[in-house]
């Protein structure tokens, strides 16, 4: 699963932290063996955000 754009990240909310995590591990597994490319770096830093906030998201919920 790929989450939305940068600029649909409001949407990105509701996602969870298993959903986040597994989208790095897809992008990351797709590029195993090599480098992150500039552009690659940047989407994995965007991707971690994402997981970040569903993180805290549910910790959130939980307190």
């Amino acid at each position: 699963m790929r989450p939305t754009p940068t600029h649909h990240e409001p949407a990105l909310l509701t996602i969870s932290t298993d959903q986040a995590n597994e989208a790095i591990r897809v992008f990351l597994r797709a590029r195993a063996g090599r480098a992150l490319r500039p552009q690659e770096r940047a989407e994995y830093g965007r991707l971690l955000k994402v997981y970040t906030r569903a993180l805290r998201g549910e910790v959130e919920q939980a307190a």
